[in-house]
């Protein structure tokens, strides 16, 4: 039989903590671990533990897991391009080891992910910004097809025959 090897009367039951998700918002953070693990598709990923610093969700925690190496080309490049915005904010842009990235803080943009198959919601860092920045704005793409006139286009009245558009 395994024993603790310490006596639990001399320590308290700290209760029940509250891994409910923090508010969607920008939070300074650190990365407290980070280790390599097999993804079931036989790939790598890095799972990575994040807390919170400061204000009033102190010490709260966030679970990232970053693709590094993985079948689908798409899921490894989200993951590499997430690691380098990481490595960015952190100050250490030639980064060469998730070890540079520990406790070091920066800023990150939290969000709320919905819980599917039985879990429940979680939060997920969905942008990073170096500490002393202004917060990175969300590039939005318009295409042309998006693009309402202001005006109606005029159509000639009958009998004008118009040769080309622009006459």
């Amino acid at each position: 039989m395994s024993r603790f090897g310490f006596d639990l009367k001399e320590y308290e039951s700290s209760g029940t903590r509250d891994y409910s998700p923090i508010p969607k918002g920008e939070y300074t953070i650190k990365c407290t671990e980070a280790e390599s693990k097999d993804t079931k598709s036989g790939g790598e990923m890095i799972a990575a533990t994040f807390e919170v610093v400061g204000g009033q969700f102190d010490g709260r925690k966030i679970w990232n897991n970053f693709n590094i190496h993985n079948s689908s080309e798409k899921a490894q490049k989200i993951g590499r391009e997430q690691v380098a915005s990481w490595a960015k904010a952190c100050g250490k842009p030639n980064a060469t080891s998730f070890d540079e990235l520990l406790d070091r803080k920066f800023i990150a943009s939290v969000d709320i992910e919905k819980g599917k198959d039985g879990y429940a919601d979680k939060n997920r860092i969905v942008g990073y910004v170096m500490e002393g920045s202004a917060p990175a704005k969300p590039k939005t793409q318009v295409s042309l097809m998006d693009i309402e006139e202001d005006e109606p286009e005029a159509k000639p009245a009958k009998g004008d025959k118009k040769k080309n558009p622009w006459d």
